[in-house]
């Protein structure tokens, strides 16, 4: 999980950062970030800030959101491909239960079906008691 973050060579100075995010002021970014705006003034002057803030801005970025994009994609046909291989095996194991069964069909009255019974076809019979008599 955390070869997630961007490395420190990846990660754009503060200035580039901010002028992604359209040179927001210092009270604006100090107010987003709950510091004071002369911490912001001061890491505007030196170009750097602390690595949690720079990755906090990074990821409201244009490159942030691009790898945040591409790795949702990633993600997203790796499990279309996980649900489509799952698929195929679960109609080959139904090929093969059905060989199976159709190989030990000996017509008991309670076999196996790999086919659900239709709704509304079931027919219900009333059990009626015998007198005696």
């Amino acid at each position: 999980m955390l070869n997630r973050l961007p490395s420190p060579v990846q990660c754009p100075p503060l200035s580039q950062l901010l002028s992604d995010l359209c040179d927001p002021t210092p009270r604006q970014l100090a107010r987003a970030l709950g510091v004071s705006a002369g911490t912001v003034s001061r890491w505007i002057r030196q170009d750097d800030a602390p690595r949690p803030v720079l990755l906090a801005l990074f990821w409201l970025t244009r490159w942030g959101v691009s790898r945040i994009d591409a790795e949702a994609h990633n993600s997203a046909a790796m499990h279309a491909a996980i649900a489509a291989s799952l698929r195929t095996e679960a109609e080959r194991l139904r090929r093969e239960l059905a060989r199976v069964v159709a190989a030990a069909d000996f017509g008991c009255a309670n076999d196996y079906t790999a086919e659900p019974l239709p709704v509304g076809r079931a027919v219900v019979v009333p059990i009626r008691s015998r007198r005696v008599g």
